[in-house]
């Protein structure tokens, strides 16, 4: 896309995102552009990695706002048993939307990991769906994705939360697919308070050192989720779920 396209395609996702209806947020999309200078880039991580912990309960009540509109609601808890706590009683008030039988599934990830809510959610007559191994084989990778279809709750981690919109970022990896935060009815997203950035322009920064430490690229795909899943091409009315999970929470992991 050359630059006049580009511009176009994110002057457009302003004026949708506008906040009146009138005046769009020139400040939403801050794009890196090629010509960013290696000094802007070291600024950026400076800001990122020095950022106090004063400033980052100031994103994570600007993360809050943001969730609000777009229905995302994010909760801080002090410690990850604490989130294991919230999930399993979030767990145990839902329903299923079909059926009666509840089964969450569950990425293999360290912070989930830690939390060890597998052993709450079995005291809970809760059925667990683990992650596929990275050998797993056809037959395996199909059950998997037939029994995280049928769980009404998914719970991943994030590699990134954007302030600025409200938007988890999400890199698939063995272990950490796709259809646990895109099937289920329910996403349920574990971060700590550092993994929540400002904006765009702070992701972009850190997306394109990335590639520059891997010369291989992105091998697995980034997923970018914003609330849950809405469409209105019905007859202009909005509606969540159709297309993916109808409620999305995100524990955030403040500390002490």
């Amino acid at each position: 896309m050359n630059d006049n396209g580009q511009a176009k395609f994110i002057n457009n996702i302003r004026k949708a995102l506008c906040v009146d209806g009138k005046k769009a947020r020139p400040d939403l999309f801050c794009l890196k552009s090629d010509e960013q200078s290696i000094e802007e880039s070291v600024l950026i991580f400076d800001r990122i990695g020095n950022r106090s912990r004063s400033s980052r309960l100031q994103l994570l009540g600007k993360l809050i706002d943001a969730g609000k509109p777009v229905n995302l609601d994010v909760i801080p808890v002090k410690s990850l048993p604490d989130a294991a706590h919230e999930i399993v009683k979030l767990a145990c008030e839902k329903k299923p939307e079909w059926g009666d039988a509840k089964s969450v599934a569950l990425w293999k990830h360290p912070l989930i990991e830690e939390m060890n809510i597998r052993e709450i959610l079995r005291k809970h007559d809760i059925g667990i769906i683990f992650s596929n191994q990275p050998d797993a084989g056809k037959t395996e990778r199909d059950r998997h994705i037939k029994e995280s279809a049928g769980s009404f709750i998914g719970i991943t981690s994030a590699d990134y939360c954007v302030a600025e919109t409200g938007t988890l970022v999400l890199k698939t990896a063995p272990g950490n697919e796709r259809i646990v935060s895109l099937l289920p009815s329910i996403h349920v997203a574990v971060i700590k308070l550092e993994q929540v950035i400002a904006d765009f322009k702070e992701l972009y920064t850190i997306l394109d050192k990335d590639l520059k430490d891997r010369p291989e690229g992105i091998e697995n795909g980034m997923t970018f989720i914003t609330g849950p899943s809405k469409t209105a091409d019905i007859e202009a009315t909005m509606v969540h779920g159709a297309h993916g999970p109808r409620e999305v929470y995100i524990y955030v992991v403040t500390g002490t």
